[in-house]
């Protein structure tokens, strides 16, 4: 006979109450639960409902909850496993076939506004309370620890830095950003996954120029500590400009001026500016990849940049040599 249940919660405890002790019997409950969903155990997402009633509005909640822990930088499960509790069913789907949508944002509870998705037949069935194959199978499948590799971009990128310095607090940024353009040239991981072989695409950008709004996020702990945040938003660099406009607008005719800017980054100021304006800036960054990202984007067309191009020793131990704005020398 079946077990019935009033509560969501009950059932879901006694589900894992009944199948940890064969999976792994060091793991509890609070082990599993993380991320607002009903478990992660292994390389499976498990979304329980009482009864479920549509299935394709189920599994896109399960997407959101995967595209939420991949935003965190945490390793996407394999199978997503929906489990009918008081019909002792449970439905397995891959992950890997919904990869295009798991690498979306989204906004709002992921239990919210599901209809209208259109998944694929589940891959298997499992009568787990009537059939002794099924339930053989059903604790095969906890036990698989498989994960689907997805692609590094600028919503993710963050969450895997930050679980990258977790990992290996050592570490350097070039470590986990390096690529091989310039004088000083290192593979990182999200080019060459070591750490993450398992979980990452390689990342094939040339450049890191993609991230450049986040290169202060991208920061190794040691860094972090020495640098601080720097990062200046939109809205902020608009009126900053506003102002350097208006002291432009005192320069007297047929008189010269530069625009210094010290710590630039990578150039949110002057994303903003005209040609002619970037014509008469001078721009200095002190941190090494953000100085890589500055002379990509705007080095042909400010009056000048510090290093003015790279050499043997610009890099010195993630910084730019020369660069620093808070030094005596600078």
């Amino acid at each position: 006979m079946i077990d019935k249940y009033m509560l969501e919660r009950d059932g879901q405890i006694d589900f894992y109450n009944r199948v940890l002790p064969r999976v792994n019997p060091t793991l509890n409950i609070e082990d599993i639960l993380a991320d607002n969903n009903d478990g992660v155990l292994n390389g499976n997402l498990l979304e329980f409902k009482l009864n479920v009633t549509d299935l394709n509005s189920v599994l896109f909640q399960c997407v959101k909850y995967l595209s939420a822990m991949r935003i965190k930088g945490k390793p996407i499960p394999s199978n997503i496993l929906i489990i009918d509790l008081n019909a002792a069913t449970l439905w397995v789907y891959h992950s890997a076939d919904y990869l295009a949508a798991i690498e979306k944002p989204y906004s709002g509870g992921a239990s919210k506004d599901n209809s209208g998705f259109i998944g694929a037949a589940a891959v298997e069935t499992l009568r787990y309370e009537r059939n002794a194959k099924d339930t053989t199978r059903l604790v095969a499948l906890l036990k698989e620890d498989n994960y689907t590799k997805t692609h590094i971009d600028e919503n993710c990128i963050v969450g895997w830095a930050e679980h990258f310095y977790r990992v290996r607090p050592t570490a350097r940024k070039e470590d986990f950003l390096g690529d091989d353009t310039g004088k000083y040239k290192k593979i990182g991981e999200i080019r060459k996954p070591v750490i993450f072989a398992d979980y990452l695409i390689p990342y094939t950008g040339k450049t890191n120029v993609k991230f450049n709004y986040l290169m202060d996020k991208l920061n190794d702990f040691l860094l972090k500590k020495n640098l601080g945040a720097f990062y200046t938003a939109s809205l902020y660099a608009e009126k900053a400009l506003e102002l350097v406009r208006r002291a432009i607008a005192r320069v007297p005719a047929g008189n010269d001026y530069i625009i210094l800017d010290r710590c630039a980054g990578t150039g949110n100021l002057e994303s903003h500016m005209t040609n002619d304006e970037l014509a008469h800036t001078i721009v200095s960054t002190v941190e090494y990849y953000e100085y890589k990202v500055l002379q990509e984007l705007i080095g042909s067309r400010v009056r000048e940049i510090i290093p003015p191009i790279e050499t043997a020793d610009t890099f010195n131990a993630g910084l730019v040599t020369g660069a620093d704005a808070l030094s005596k020398e600078y």
